[in-house]
């Protein structure tokens, strides 16, 4: 007699980026437990994964909550709000390293190619348009990964042609037929949290101080700061006030471009063209070094590699 697997019993049926999710969530409880944090952050953490986790497989009980129409989209949709509570509850953990020791090995790479005559020279013939683009880029760091979502949302294929699809991907070579929506949304969603996770994950190893914190380095000529007022607001308020290896921002909108591109080519594109103007731009406005863009853009890669090989995504 086939053994079925303790979730097949429960009635849980949990995606991949559910599983990764209860994995990351899971190893913060753990260290909130082991690690030295405040008594009160500590119970608060605790209690708020729990929750989380309950939440995630009680959305996953497929035998009572298939069908219904709110409850999935809830579910599509969680993972976006997730990265937000991974991305608060990993700075708890952050300790700043007072001999910058990083930071100042990190801003003479940068130097070095700021300092460059082709880099000043672009600046300076470019200005203040390119300076205005790039700091409009950085605006779309934090829309870009749902304007990724919202792209497949509103490309899914209708219910006819899901079971159509899986069907014909029963009856014929699975990888080279299209991926019912489920699956579709799943697999965007792992790519973008394996990217994401890991940038929180390692969080702790490399304490890094924002550039334009620690050096105030600004390059280029000076230019009136018409957005970049918005954008230090913006930090000022939601940021845990570091900086990260690698940038999670490039990361996780590197992520998101591919995992559209996978599915819609052209617009993805687009989007591959905008996560590299994000990750200029993370570097040009001193919100990270080049060395957090350049590897929050290869985990980015990495992710999507990991996510493509992985296993068949649940439902």
């Amino acid at each position: 007699m086939e053994q079925k697997p303790l979730s097949r019993w429960l009635g849980v049926r949990l995606r991949f980026a559910e599983k990764a999710l209860l994995a990351f969530f899971a190893a913060l409880l753990i260290a909130s437990i082991t690690l030295s944090l405040p008594g009160t952050t500590r119970v608060t953490l605790v209690v708020v994964n729990v929750t989380v986790g309950c939440l995630i497989v009680a959305l996953s009980k497929d035998d009572t909550l298939e069908g219904n129409r709110i409850v999935s989209t809830f579910r599509d949709w969680l993972p976006a709000l997730l990265i937000l509570l991974a991305y608060r509850e990993s700075g708890l953990f952050i300790k700043p390293d007072p001999a910058h020791r990083l930071d100042h090995l990190f801003v003479a790479w940068d130097r070095w190619i700021f300092h460059s005559r082709w880099v000043e020279g672009l600046l300076a013939a470019c200005a203040p348009w390119l300076q205005y683009y790039l700091e409009i880029c950085y605006l779309f760091c934090y829309p870009m990964v749902p304007m990724g979502f919202v792209v497949l949302y509103l490309a899914r294929p209708s219910s006819a042609v899901q079971r159509g699809l899986r069907s014909k991907r029963l009856a014929t070579d699975a990888s080279r037929q299209p991926l019912p929506t489920a699956a579709m949304f799943d697999r965007f969603w792992t790519t973008v949290l394996l990217a994401t996770l890991f940038c929180y994950a390692v969080y702790p190893a490399f304490p890094l101080t924002p550039p334009r914190v620690l050096f105030n380095d600004l390059p280029g000529p000076p230019v009136p700061p018409l957005l970049r007022h918005l954008n230090l607001w913006i930090l000022n308020r939601l940021s845990v006030q570091v900086c990260v290896f690698p940038s999670a921002h490039a990361a996780s909108v590197t992520a998101t471009a591919l995992a559209v591109r996978a599915h819609m080519p052209r617009l993805g594109i687009l989007f591959c063209i905008a996560a590299l103007s994000v990750a200029a731009a993370t570097v040009y406005g001193r919100y990270h070094y080049s060395a957090d863009a350049v590897a929050g853009v290869l985990v980015g890669v990495a992710a999507f590699a990991v996510s493509r090989r992985s296993r068949k995504p649940g439902p």
